[in-house]
């Protein structure tokens, strides 16, 4: 027979003596919010974790806790308005630069002047020039 309420001591399933409830394993109160219980859990799995010194059992009775409690708990609401995400240009890495295949390029995009016409135009033009 399983107890909804957390605070009691609610009896094993197996007989024997009664386990605390979930709240009480991490030394919360009634009103806790998520993020109070999130950092009790926090503090308690640091001194109970077996790999810094603490007792499995407790370890186990923590994380049981707040696998228990997490879930049941509405998630805290945001202590400051979020801000409009940021639209970041769509520049590629230069690392993937560097992979691309390579491709042609304008190297240079100015107007060219016109070419120059060829010698012997240049000298007829230059000697009716002089002449008039």
């Amino acid at each position: 027979m399983r107890d909804r309420d957390t605070e009691r001591l609610t009896p094993p399933l197996s007989g024997g003596t009664p386990s605390p409830g979930a709240r009480a394993v991490l030394g919360l109160p009634l009103d806790a919010t998520r993020g109070e219980a999130q950092r009790a859990f926090r503090r308690l799995a640091k001194q109970t974790h077996p790999d810094a010194g603490g007792d499995a059992a407790a370890f186990r009775a923590v994380a049981g806790a707040w696998a228990h409690l997490g879930p049941e708990l509405p998630p805290a609401p945001p202590t400051v308005a979020p801000s409009p995400p940021v639209a970041l240009p769509d520049v590629p890495s230069p690392h993937v630069l560097a992979y691309r295949a390579p491709t042609s390029r304008v190297l240079w995009a100015e107007r060219r002047p016109p070419v120059r016409p060829d010698f012997k135009t240049f000298l007829a033009a230059e000697m009716a020039r002089r002449a008039a």
